[in-house]
């Protein structure tokens, strides 16, 4: 199997996270999204959707979405980040609970800081982090991780965004759950391990700018 990533997207971040924590060594393939390699003929036909990442398997199939191919990763050995008990299904609901709510909400951040897109609304984007974030904040009081008693797919799903909240200037002042949970995260030899990966691309994309 090799993934298809470009490092500094969350999405990406988030299999390359699981990739490492796992010790999987899948092989990576570079989609260079600053060049608009993910518009090239033969990754579309990887993926039609245009957007990392994609997991290829062996015979040239694909699975795309980053949350699906964070469990078909897990499914190669036995993982705390995707237990095989009723855990699962609270997994699953922060899962589609970032899709559904999280990323959209702090999107738009994305769209003006990092694509330049100007004409996005932030006053209704904060309204909405502000009614999300509220409901993470409320959730971690009191616990270290999102689900159980150690970090899972559902922390990795919703951390990832976060990973631009300096660049993007999220409106997430005191909520201290959530910057005490993503502290965590961050300190996980994993997550430190693609962050040096990301750093790399970024610099190669700069210097190549």
């Amino acid at each position: 199997m090799k993934l298809h990533v470009f490092p500094p997207s969350p999405n990406s971040r988030k299999v390359l996270v699981v990739n490492a924590h796992l010790g999987l060594n899948l092989p990576v393939a570079l989609v260079n999204l600053a060049t608009g390699e993910q518009l090239a003929p033969g990754f579309v036909a990887l993926n039609p959707n245009a957007k990392v990442p994609v997991l290829e398997y062996d015979d040239g199939s694909t699975l795309w979405e980053s949350n699906a191919i964070m469990a078909r990763l897990c499914a190669e050995t036995e993982t705390s980040l995707w237990p095989k008990s009723d855990i699962r299904y609270d997994i699953l609901r922060w899962q589609y609970w970032e899709t559904a709510h999280w990323t959209p909400a702090l999107s738009p951040f994305i769209s003006r800081h990092i694509f330049g897109q100007m004409d996005a609304d932030l006053e209704t984007a904060a309204t909405q982090v502000a009614r999300y974030a509220a409901v993470l904040d409320s959730h971690l009081a009191g616990r270290d991780w999102l689900v159980g008693d150690g970090m899972t797919l559902a922390d990795i799903t919703l951390a990832c965004i976060l990973s631009l909240r300096d660049q993007c200037h999220y409106p997430l002042e005191g909520y201290a759950n959530i910057h005490r949970w993503i502290a965590a995260i961050e300190a996980v030899p994993a997550w430190q391990s693609v962050e040096a990966q990301v750093q790399q691309v970024l610099a190669k994309v700069q210097a190549a700018s």
